[in-house]
């Protein structure tokens, strides 16, 4: 087996077709193949070996695309990291997974190079483009000899290394295997088997695992695709009307950007037919106005990176239940556990589990919290939430981020939802903060919307109308933004630390 298969069989099912867009450019499948396979070639004239791991840090464009087929032919582990980092998360991934190649683009070679400097092992940082600061591999694979084979793998053997960003301490790099990658590309495949060939904008980053998996889902369902080299709301609006995109995969908060683009109504987006959120808990208030401003469909899944970017969904047919990330996808088992680990009945409020051959083989270097993570062979999430009788997965909340005041659990989501229902409010985290009474007292970071002005008062005496008095957030701030990992999650844990300090 051989995840790099994905893009050959696209070829076999499909003959060639213009399959990829990028700015003024379009590439066949067969022309992409193409350059994957050259790439493959100059990777192994550089040193790289089945087994060995090749970073990627690139925004989005065809080249990213090849890299991964071009890594994973000729048996190596790709490990794609967002061009948000800086030097030092780098160099800790560097040195964390033991890379000795980084793959590359100019803009972002010298914070590279600065990133390697001195790690143990590692080689070399290979450009694909003019630079001062590394290796300039464009020329050599314009004129490489393309390397068809594919590298055979088995199941133990690492596809793809992911690392979680996190706001403290160190990312964990979750390890991916070529059959987990190839199971779950094709449980969302067969669960979406109905659509026809798609015409979408890709904006999610190819650094994440959902980027990943939509990129192999099109391989799959014979997609075409205009790349975006990163999200901006603009771009996506005129790219959904010049390009006639049906379907849309996002995070919560790209939709958010979309409802509050000051050129909204100036684009066509009648070609819009169903959008697939994803990445973050999505806001019902947030959902229903999307729905009702782009008169199109928008539902939610669920994945993790731990479950190569895939657990549930909704079916193209089903309608959408409200709360609801759907159903487990074929050959996906969930469940709902005690913090025992008894399974629980449908209704009853746990935390949802998970097993199946998509599931990550650990985390790199992290026997602990492994251990802690995969438990009888389930999965472990952090995610609350409960399955009802149907079988739909509704998520309450992460574990980590329950408030407990006063020895009483408190959602913060269910006091989100309250506060996304204000027509001034543009995105809202809430949060626990210490409290010398109660343990922990909630808070509530709120963003308006352009134009909009809402006092403290006026706001609390609204979520009033949605919770009890005693789920009413102690604090509320206004701030201009609301801090994000790189495909748009807010950073609750960051709100944390931040409004914490400024309590003592």
């Amino acid at each position: 087996m051989n995840i790099a298969r994905l893009a050959l069989d696209n070829i076999a099912r499909f003959g060639e077709y213009t399959a990829v867009y990028f700015e003024d450019l379009s590439y066949t499948n067969v022309e992409m193949y193409s350059s994957a396979c050259r790439m493959a070639s100059v990777l192994r004239e550089h040193g790289v070996k089945p087994e060995d791991r090749v970073v990627v840090m690139m925004l989005n464009s065809p080249d990213v695309l090849s890299a991964f087929v071009a890594t994973w032919k000729i048996g190596a582990a790709i490990i794609p990291v967002t061009p948000m980092w800086n030097a030092r998360e780098v160099r800790y991934v560097l040195e964390d997974s033991g890379a000795q190649i980084v793959v590359t683009s100019p803009e972002l070679a010298s914070r590279l190079k600065e990133a390697s400097e001195g790690v143990e092992g590692f080689r070399e940082v290979l450009v694909m483009g003019e630079t001062e600061d590394a290796i300039n591999v464009l020329p050599e694979i314009e004129s490489a000899e393309p390397f068809e084979s594919l590298v055979d793998r088995n199941e133990d053997n690492l596809a793809m290394l992911l690392y979680t960003s996190g706001t403290t301490g160190n990312p964990k790099g979750v390890c991916l295997g070529h059959e987990n990658m190839l199971f779950v590309a094709d449980s969302v495949y067969q669960f979406n088997k109905a659509l026809a060939p798609i015409r979408s904008a890709l904006a999610l980053p190819l650094s994440h695992v959902y980027g990943v998996l939509v990129m192999n889902f099109y391989y799959r369902n014979g997609a075409i695709s205009r790349i975006l080299r990163r999200f901006d709301p603009g771009e996506v609006l005129k790219t959904i009307q010049d390009f006639r995109v049906d379907r849309l995969a996002v995070v919560p908060t790209m939709l958010t950007y979309l409802i509050n683009h000051p050129e909204r109504e100036s684009y066509d987006y009648s070609s819009l037919e169903r959008v697939n959120s994803g990445g973050a808990a999505l806001s019902e208030a947030v959902r229903l106005e999307f729905e009702r401003l782009f008169d199109c469909s928008v539902v939610q899944g669920y994945g993790l990176s731990e479950t190569a970017g895939a657990l549930t969904g909704f079916a193209p047919e089903e309608d959408y239940i409200p709360g609801s990330v759907g159903r487990s996808l074929p050959g996906i088992e969930v469940c709902v556990m005690d913090f025992d680990n008894n399974v629980l009945s449908p209704g009853e409020v746990g935390e949802i589990c998970a097993r199946g051959k998509h599931i990550m083989k650990g985390y790199l270097n992290k026997e602990e919290e492994t251990r802690e993570a995969l438990v009888g062979g389930w999965l472990h999430t952090g995610d609350i939430g409960y399955i009802d009788e149907r079988g739909y997965v509704f998520i309450t909340d992460r574990k980590k981020d329950l408030i407990i005041k006063g020895g009483e659990n408190i959602s913060p989501r269910e006091i989100e939802e309250g506060i996304y229902l204000h027509p001034s409010v543009a995105e809202a985290a809430v949060f626990a903060v210490p409290d010398e009474t109660f343990g922990e007292e909630i808070m509530a970071a709120v963003v308006l919307r352009p134009g909009r002005s809402l006092t403290e008062e006026e706001l609390r005496e609204h979520i009033g109308g949605y919770v009890t008095k005693f789920k009413i957030p102690a604090k509320i701030v206004f701030l201009e933004s609301l801090p994000k990992n790189p495909t748009g999650k807010i950073l609750k844990r960051a709100l944390k630390e931040r409004f914490a300090q400024s309590e003592e």
